[in-house]
């Protein structure tokens, strides 16, 4: 069964990778009730790169309140994620819960000065709030649409962030409105690029896969795939509130088009 071309220098470098776990976390959330109904929660253990892997990602977090197993006669029948599991989800996968919200019209702006010869922390420091879909504005200024006091709070206990940056709330930037700042923090003419390309490469291969036989293991594989590359698609998306939309933003076809999809596969294993 030919699979999907989800194949772009810029978009998939190669297709975004996620510890075990947190994999494991939304692959129960997009379709775990689809193959619970059918018997079939084994296939994910099957299907995984490493079985040992997938046994100890899926113990770990069932010890710690995120994952449980529903047995019927003596067989593992559906992993279910608990209401603390469905926060560890990808944001990519729940998008609508920020998209909904309604702006404060604040912004938590972080500003650091990292001495030059700590480049190695400055880099993960960079990397961390990109993590959290932080937009630079400038050099060494981040902001975003959120509060973002608890992360800072964990980064200063982690690292001692405080040494080097402020963290503080501000309702206005560079006397510029919301939307017009957003779209200096963030680069959407990347991100619409990456809409695009998603939505095209589902647009031509989408009619083929939804009638195209596979087994189970093989429609598994086209699932890992399709969500790897909206994960990556979606990696640098702010995913923000509509009111700071730019024109033309493709977030929410990117992600019906995407669920569609995968539940379309999901529904034939």
């Amino acid at each position: 069964m030919k699979g999907i071309s989800f194949q772009h220098p810029d978009f998939c470098p190669p297709l975004l990778g996620r510890q075990m776990g947190n994999a494991l976390l939304d692959w129960v959330a997009l379709c775990g009730e689809v193959l619970a109904t059918r018997g079939r929660a084994g296939l994910w253990n099957r299907s995984s790169p490493s079985v040992t892997a997938f046994n100890m990602a899926r113990h770990r977090l069932m010890k710690n309140g995120l994952l449980v197993a529903h047995r019927r006669n003596g067989l593992e029948t559906a992993l279910q994620l608990t209401p603390k599991g469905v926060q560890q989800v990808s944001e990519a996968l729940q998008p609508q819960r920020f998209w909904d919200q309604k702006w404060t019209g604040i912004w938590s702006v972080l500003v650091y000065d990292v001495p030059e010869k700590q480049h190695a922390y400055r880099t993960t420091l960079r990397s961390y709030l990109q993590r959290l879909r932080m937009g630079k504005l400038q050099g060494s200024v981040w902001i975003s649409a959120r509060d973002v006091r608890p992360d800072f709070a964990d980064l200063q206990v982690a690292a001692g962030v405080n040494d080097y940056a402020l963290l503080f709330a501000a309702r206005h930037v560079l006397g510029q409105s919301g939307a017009t700042l957003a779209q200096r923090a963030w680069d959407f003419e990347r991100l619409q690029s990456a809409h695009a390309w998603f939505l095209d490469t589902i647009a031509a291969t989408g009619d083929r896969l939804k009638t195209a036989r596979g087994t189970p293991p093989e429609l598994i594989a086209l699932l890992r795939e399709l969500h790897g590359a909206y994960l990556t698609v979606m990696e640098r998306d702010p995913l923000l509130p509509a009111a700071l939309w730019p024109p033309g933003y493709l977030g929410p076809q990117v992600h019906q088009a995407y669920l569609t999809l995968a539940r379309q596969l999901a529904g034939r294993l």
